[in-house]
């Protein structure tokens, strides 16, 4: 499922304490990011997740004051889904934000790579 599906739901817990949820891209899968299967195939076996995004955006706001959070992947064809809970953090590691980066993202974060609003996030699984 992880490796077809084209959307992911993450979800965080708002400042007021409500879950707040949104559909993110699936870097994980294989036919619209192929350029990120080396990548991410690393993080494998913790299942760890990644995820980009602006900084100025609600959800980071949300993870720096409550890091946990989760990820639900949903497969609508074969009825079939799966729930990652875990810790989220913002990375501002060079490396892992240059491996992650692809030039579709220019129309995101016309700045490019260096642009201060692009973001990654990490969700480091505890439970599935």
């Amino acid at each position: 499922i992880i490796n077809r599906v084209e959307l992911v739901y993450l979800t965080t817990i708002n400042l007021d304490g409500y879950p707040s949820t949104r559909a993110m891209l699936n870097l994980r899968n294989k036919n619209q990011f192929p350029q990120l299967v080396s990548f991410m195939s690393q993080f494998d076996e913790n299942l760890t997740l990644f995820f980009t995004t602006n900084r100025s955006t609600a959800k980071v706001i949300d993870i720096i004051n409550n890091s946990k959070g989760s990820a639900y992947f949903c497969d609508i064809v074969s009825k079939q889904g799966f729930l990652v809970q875990g810790e989220i953090e913002v990375v501002d590691d060079n490396a892992i934000k240059e491996a992650i980066w692809l030039d579709d993202w220019f129309t995101y974060f016309p700045e490019g790579i260096e642009s201060v609003d692009f973001t990654i996030l990490r969700l480091n699984a505890k439970n599935i």
